[in-house]
């Protein structure tokens, strides 16, 4: 019973630092597409992007 439990609880902890870095990676990214598009002077989109980000 006790290795279950300590399986379970390292496939928990592997799943959640798993989201965790996934989430962060996603919001990187779009901050660097939102960037290039400032850069590239559309505004719009750029902002559209920065919305989705926060």
């Amino acid at each position: 019973m006790k290795f279950i439990f300590g399986l379970l609880y390292s496939g928990f902890l592997f799943l959640a630092g798993w989201m965790f870095n996934f989430f962060f990676d996603i919001q990187f990214a779009m901050g660097l597409v939102a960037g290039w598009f400032l850069k590239q002077g559309y505004d719009d989109i750029a902002g559209l992007i920065n919305d989705l980000i926060n």
